[in-house]
């Protein structure tokens, strides 16, 4: 007698074999940052089977890699029609949705704010325990005007639930709001209970394993922490490692932009007594942004410790 479960898996092994395979296929030029040639294999794959809502996921991951937000959105959009509860469209099409906005800067851009928040605060509720969609609720609420509803004390409200999550996540969330509050002196409090909550962490010499600490936006924590060695001149080597991670995995979906890292590394180096190598940083975030203020500023205190 035919034994069911086994005939079920071999006719569904070829599925997951293909499944995992694409999959993995794009996670490798992810890496590569080969964007053009994930789309054109997740095409590929697509036109094969346009209803596969794994490959519809990914592809609108690609979009968003290429900065393609009207795609991204579109993608995004198809997955949360045939799952309106889930989760994750409901934060990956929030997302790409706020960076169509931010970009076109029109009526048009305005008028998509609503909806952005409308998924995000729905995935939230859905979810009381996802620190992605609790940090992205921070950046839109520090970020927005206050005439479209940006709020620095509801980004407060979030950044304190993250804080029950995640302590570090916390600190560096109020961190981040205190900053561009411009109350400098709670964030730099912030900034420094985010470094000792990570010191509580056995695993912190370790930056890959406390990553799972860090949890979901882990590349803008990286950046976050890496000022805040800078800020308190502490634990410079850990920060070098930090803003190395941003650097290597910043995509346009990062807030902050390479120049900015560049300056980041370079103060690190400078603290580190390391002049050439700050120099050598701040060069390059001036080849990125020439008119940059804050590097041109440092550079010139680097000339200054010039032997």
């Amino acid at each position: 007698m035919i034994d069911m479960k086994k005939l079920l898996l071999i006719l569904l092994c070829p599925f997951f074999l293909i499944s995992q395979n694409y999959t993995q296929e794009f996670d490798s030029l992810v890496e590569v940052k080969n964007y053009d040639l994930a789309v054109k294999i997740l095409e590929h794959y697509l036109s094969k089977t346009p209803e596969d809502v794994v490959l519809i996921e990914l592809m609108g991951d690609a979009y968003g890699f290429q900065s393609q937000w009207s795609k991204a959105v579109v993608a995004y959009k198809s997955l949360l029609d045939l799952d309106p509860n889930s989760v994750t469209y409901h934060y990956k099409y929030a997302g790409v949705l706020g960076k169509l906005a931010k970009e076109e800067r029109k009526l048009s851009g305005i008028g998509q704010i609503s909806k952005v928040k409308t998924s995000f605060l729905t995935a939230a509720k859905l979810d009381p325990t996802h620190i992605n969609v609790r940090w992205a609720l921070v950046e839109l609420y520090t970020q927005l005007p206050s005439f479209l509803g940006g709020s620095y004390e509801k980004a407060l409200i979030y950044a304190d639930q993250l804080k029950q999550l995640s302590k570090p996540n916390g600190y560096f969330a109020k961190a981040y709001v205190f900053e561009n509050s411009s109350r400098e002196d709670l964030a730099k409090i912030n900034y420094k209970n985010g470094l000792y909550s990570l010191n509580e962490l056995e695993c912190f010499q370790s930056v890959l394993s406390h990553s799972t600490h860090l949890s979901m936006h882990v590349n803008s924590l990286h950046f976050l922490i890496a000022k805040a060695c800078v800020l308190h001149n502490t634990q410079l080597t850990i920060g070098q490692q930090h803003i190395h991670y941003y650097m290597e995995a910043i995509s346009s979906k990062d807030s902050k932009s390479l120049e900015e890292a560049y300056l980041i590394q370079s103060q690190l180096f400078k603290l580190q007594n390391n002049v050439s190598e700050a120099l050598s940083a701040i060069e390059q975030a001036l080849l990125l942004k020439p008119d940059f203020k804050a590097a041109l500023k440092e550079r010139q205190l680097i000339l200054l410790l010039k032997p």
